[in-house]
């Protein structure tokens, strides 16, 4: 192939035109550049058709710097989403994300994804073209930038949009920060860091153009997860807080309070619900009590119509995991942690408080069957002090016991314990495997227990007949169905070494949609 000409196109990083003696080879364009900063030369490829020109930020042919030069201020909000080469935008979702841009005084980001689709209906020849529709032109950005101390946007990495599981293998690209990259499909995962260390948190973030795929395999997966998604990130400080957008059909969506569409801003109606990070209610961390049911806290801001609870209770007095161990016995025994029946009152009569004239929904937890745990592998006559207790919670235990379908069926201690005690009827316990929807959410899976008797996992709860926000790992992540919340608790004294867990909850909007609201101190968000 013959040598390209200093006239050839410019480098889309740099603008620097194609130097002599430089190839395209395979189809390939390649140019030798300089880094802004500190001299050193990389090396950029692009598949561009050599013919086609570059474009500038209104979409037109240029033959200065492309669409990677575009400049971003530092803010305190940003607005990210990604575009796909050759693939129309949802004209009423970029309409939004700008009312809302506007709002937030956010600047508003657009990825540029590349996918090669022979199918494709939007142009004859799709094949390596380096265009975008050309109302997002002006929103791209393909470089690496520092939003804030510690995240970063990841906008020179191009994932391809039928990639099943778009961040595995960037764990280590940003090092110790946070970090977004653009991709049709909605995914987070948390990284573990050392105790003390600022969490690390990976995103991706969803698009504002429509479906676009081929017929093959790869592509109906990548259609089934393209998500009309952002997320919106506000620098606080060294601090951060993220958040995603789903956009409805119409490309309306909802942020925390206030609704958007085309035309303007609403408040939002009240949240269907709001699921909680595992709560373990004698380690609750101050702050996440402040974030949670403080004012302005996501209670007051939301206005949530049911409370869902994991983990509500922590079981210390009464953990099973303590069974032989003299110091925890003597340090509970000087707290006056030994006490099962006033851990259990305490926590019943937090959670009715706390429910007010809202619901609460209590899920069956690993930590609540302590309790089941305690009445069948303790002997009372070695624990004088919870023997009364105890033989309370096993004579209702004992009466209730009867052979049922599948095998010997008894009562769920805890439950019982939360449905005698409780003063406010707004107040439910579910028993082990009931069912609670939030919209089409499965919210009654606390996420201990996985398919078919296996551990619970984030992988496989998201491959099941419906949407999914379970608890139980600590560790806060979105994979394709299922959402899962972190904890509301302070660092536990079983944790050791590094930890991806977050005091992290999920609401659940009028809407459907879905977003993690994660606590950083007792801060859940920028206020304006």
């Amino acid at each position: 192939m013959p040598n390209h000409k200093a006239t050839g196109p410019p480098c889309p990083r740099c603008g620097k035109p194609m130097a002599r003696g430089q190839k395209a080879q395979s189809g390939k364009l390649r140019w030798e550049c300089k880094k802004n900063i500190g001299g050193e030369r990389i090396i950029c490829y692009t598949t561009t058709d050599p013919s086609a020109p570059a474009r500038d930020q209104l979409g037109h042919p240029t033959e200065g710097p492309g669409i990677a030069r575009r400049v971003i201020a530092d803010t305190k909000r940003y607005i990210v989403t990604a575009a796909q080469n050759a693939t129309p935008v949802h004209t009423g979702f970029l309409e939004t994300l700008k009312v809302a841009a506007r709002h937030l005084d956010a600047e508003l980001v657009v990825i540029p994804l590349r996918y090669k689709n022979a199918t494709s209906s939007w142009t004859a020849s799709q094949a390596n073209a380096e265009v975008w529709a050309p109302e997002v032109v002006p929103f791209l950005y393909a470089q690496r930038k520092k939003l804030g101390p510690n995240i970063v946007l990841v906008g020179d990495v191009k994932i391809q949009p039928t990639a099943v599981s778009p961040l595995t293998g960037f764990e280590g690209l940003t090092h110790g920060e946070s970090s977004i990259f653009g991709h049709t499909k909605i995914q987070l995962r948390v990284v573990p860091v050392a105790p003390g260390k600022f969490p690390k948190i990976m995103t991706t973030t969803g698009a504002v153009t429509i479906k676009n795929y081929t017929d093959s395999r790869a592509g109906k997966l990548g259609e089934f997860h393209h998500s009309l998604g952002a997320v919106i990130v506000e620098i606080d400080g060294k601090e951060f807080h993220l958040r995603q957008i789903q956009a409805a059909d119409d490309g309306s969506f909802t942020d925390i309070d206030v609704s958007y569409d085309t035309v303007g801003k609403r408040p939002a109606a009240a949240a269907l619900g709001l699921v909680m990070g595992d709560w373990h209610h004698r380690f609750h961390a101050p702050g996440v009590l402040k974030a949670t049911f403080g004012k302005d806290g996501m209670v007051e801001t939301l206005n949530p119509q049911y409370l869902v609870w994991h983990d509500a209770d922590d079981g210390y007095s009464h953990n099973p995991h303590h069974e032989g161990n003299p110091f925890i016995a003597k340090a509970k025994l000087e707290a006056g942690y030994n006490n099962v029946r006033n851990e259990i009152t305490e926590t019943i009569a937090f959670i009715n408080h706390a429910t007010g004239e809202r619901n609460s929904v209590v899920v069956a937890s690993n930590h609540d069957d302590f309790l089941r745990r305690w009445i069948i592998d303790t002997d009372w006559r070695e624990d004088p002090e919870n023997a009364d207790f105890y033989f309370e919670t096993a004579l209702a235990m004992w009466q209730s016991a009867h052979v049922g379908k599948g095998g010997t069926e008894y009562l769920d201690p805890f439950a019982y314990w939360l449905r005698k005690l409780s003063t406010n009827p707004g107040v439910r316990a579910l028993d082990k495997d009931e069912s609670f929807k939030l919209a089409r959410f499965e919210c009654g899976m606390h996420g201990h227990r996985g398919p078919n008797g296996v551990r619970g996992s984030i992988k496989n709860l998201s491959r099941l007949g419906s949407l999914v926000i379970s608890g139980h790992g600590h560790t806060p992540g979105w994979e394709e169905g299922h959402r899962r919340v972190g904890t509301s608790a302070e660092r536990m004294e079983y944790e050791e070494g590094p930890s991806s867990h977050l005091q992290t909850h999920c609401v659940v909007y009028d809407s459907g949609a879905s977003c993690l609201l994660t606590v950083i101190g007792d801060k859940w968000r920028l206020r304006q």
